[in-house]
């Protein structure tokens, strides 16, 4: 049975149909009247004719007669032959006759008349009675008819409606599967982008720590040449700055990964804002100084202290200055500042550099998208993680610019935890145990306690199956005087681990046979907490930190290994 149609949906009821007629055809005036007379107050209106012509323009010009009354005899065209063409055409082909006739009864005649479709044969003169039954009964039967095809006008109305409703619904259903399969596509592949950005920042990890390994390797072959202005030192300096400018690029590629997936975490401590920005400042001072810029630095007359991760506050503050710099050309003017916006700090970083149209402002944050005019290199990420850090800090950046060549804007803005005397101790507190000068590094997990080696340096171990990063590794030990043993794979490494005892070995992660978390796990099981052990990987998110505690490593390298980081867990070099 058809479900009933919403009542929004439902279509009005039709009209009901126009009265039934009765059409009256005699070419005597008095018998007309005699009809007429015969069906006074019946419940159809009375059509009258006086000849087969005129009947038959009556039948064309409507069709909701419910008996046709007609004469036989009558001059010009009689009856039957009205009745013949009436039957001609198909809208009459069931009206119903009634024949009437002066004459007697001819059996011939009656026949003629039933051939031709009447349903009845009356004689003159008419009983009232007889032809006001006869004709009401075609009455009744014509109302039932009407309301049987109102009926069905309903029922084929509701159909198509219900017809209408169903395939409305079967295409929004489709259009939202095809919606969930979209929204499920991209998130797909948006899921395979952070996870090839992760990828990418590994493997551009992997050969970029030989190259940085053998640069240190190399200054300390010159005798750091690059002190004394040489040729050589100029180069060395030139490669450092572009090999920190490359790593920084892989950095920012794994942070947005890590952001976009969720997987980033904040260590959120008391930072003085001012003291951060300043230490900035001081280390891309030289920076500054190559490309003559003049940079300027405004900070707050009291300490302000925000909520935040200093790692990740520093990492916003050099974006936006090294975005300055990039800008900006030779010998142009930079600002830096932190001021206090009631209760909130504003960190500021304005240049006179080639400035942002306006229509592209809303855009400059987008990621892979270099959106300010004369760009200078860079993948587009770095504004990007900006805006992800400083959401992360409960904050906001902004942009602006008056045009091209008028120079930009961006100000950074985070909630004030507090101000005056109260800051005034943290931040010199800080000072004194050296967080505000010197920021946590990024490649170093301080989650890891670090075993400081005891007695003498002994023998260090590099267990890494890339030829490169084990061979340019213990030439830079070697020549810190330190004796080296080295292995290629996690096996080999267990091996030399159980025989030469190193006092501190450093073990890739990603290894053929054996990985290094199942090296520190099989260590730990035959040798105690005794051996100090250091993984390394190209890959820094807090899953990796955690596994490597759990598999008993003592600390954590990110590579490409800054050497300040690998001094951290080796002891005092052999006098020579």
């Amino acid at each position: 049975m058809p479900s009933p149609i919403p009542a929004a949906t439902q279509s009005p009821t039709p009209a009901p149909a126009a009265k039934a007629a009765v059409l009256l055809v005699d070419d005597n005036p008095h018998n007309l009247a005699a009809f007429e007379a015969s069906l006074d107050g019946i419940d159809a209106e009375l059509i009258k004719s006086t000849s087969g012509e005129h009947a038959l323009r009556q039948l064309l010009s409507r069709n909701d007669f419910a008996v046709v009354v007609l004469d036989v005899q009558m001059p010009m065209m009689d009856g039957f032959e009205t009745a013949r063409l009436m039957r001609s055409r198909q809208r009459n082909q069931q009206t119903p006759i009634i024949f009437v006739t002066a004459y007697s009864r001819d059996d011939v005649q009656v026949l003629e008349a039933y051939k031709m479709g009447a349903v009845d044969f009356l004689f003159k003169p008419i009983t009232p009675e007889v032809l006001r039954a006869k004709t009401s009964v075609f009455i009744d039967l014509h109302k039932r008819s009407e309301q049987v095809r109102m009926q069905s006008e309903l029922l084929r109305e509701h159909e198509r409606r219900e017809h209408e409703r169903l395939l409305e619904e079967e295409k929004r259903a489709w259009d939202e599967s095809a919606m969930r399969g979209r929204l499920e596509e991209l998130a797909r592949s948006d899921q395979r982008k952070d996870e090839f950005l992760a990828m990418l920042g590994h493997e551009l990890r992997t050969p970029l720590a030989p190259i940085v390994t053998a640069l240190h390797l190399l200054k300390e072959r010159l005798g750091n040449a690059e002190d004394v202005g040489s040729p050589e030192g100029k180069i060395l300096a030139t490669v450092e700055r572009q090999m920190s400018h490359l790593r920084r690029l892989v950095d920012d590629l794994l942070d947005i990964s890590r952001i976009n997936s969720g997987k980033i975490e904040l260590n959120l401590v008391e930072v003085c804002l001012a003291a951060l920005v300043n230490e900035v400042v001081q280390g891309l001072m030289p920076a500054a100084q190559e490309r003559q810029h003049t940079l300027e630095v405004e900070m707050p007359s009291e300490p302000l202290v925000v909520k935040g991760d200093a790692v990740r506050l520093t990492q916003i503050a050099t974006n936006l200055l090294q975005n300055a710099f990039r800008y900006t050309e030779p010998g142009g003017r930079i600002r830096v500042g932190v001021v206090r916006r009631g209760n909130a700090v504003e960190l500021y970083v304005t240049d006179n550099g080639t400035g942002i149209e306006p229509q592209l402002l809303s855009g400059v944050f987008d990621m892979f998208v270099q959106r300010r005019s004369g760009a200078n290199g860079g993948l587009g990420v770095g504004l990007t993680l900006v805006r992800r850090l400083v959401e992360l800090h409960s904050g906001t950046v902004l942009a602006s610019s008056e045009g091209l060549g008028k120079g930009s804007q961006f100000t950074v803005t985070l909630p004030l935890l507090y101000a005056g005397i109260r800051a005034k101790e943290n931040c010199e507190h800080a000072e004194a145990h050296g967080v505000a000068q010197e920021p946590p590094q990024l490649t170093s997990s301080a989650d890891l306690p670090v075993v400081a080696a005891a007695g003498d340096s002994g023998t260090v171990a590099v267990i890494d199956d890339n030829e490169d990063i084990r061979e340019t590794l213990r030439e830079l030990l070697e020549a810190w005087n330190y004796s080296v043993r080295c292995a290629g794979d996690g096996i080999e490494g267990v091996a030399l681990i159980l025989e030469h005892k190193p006092v501190v070995s450093f073990v890739d992660v990603g290894m053929p046979r054996m990985d290094g978390f199942a090296l520190a796990r099989e260590i730990r099981g035959r040798l105690g907490a005794a051996p100090t052990l250091v993984a390394m990987t190209g890959f820094g998110r807090p899953s990796d930190f955690a596994e490597a505690a759990a598999s008993g490593f003592n600390g954590y390298l990110v590579k490409p290994i800054d050497v300040k980081d690998l001094r951290k867990f080796l002891p005092a070099p052999p006098k020579t």
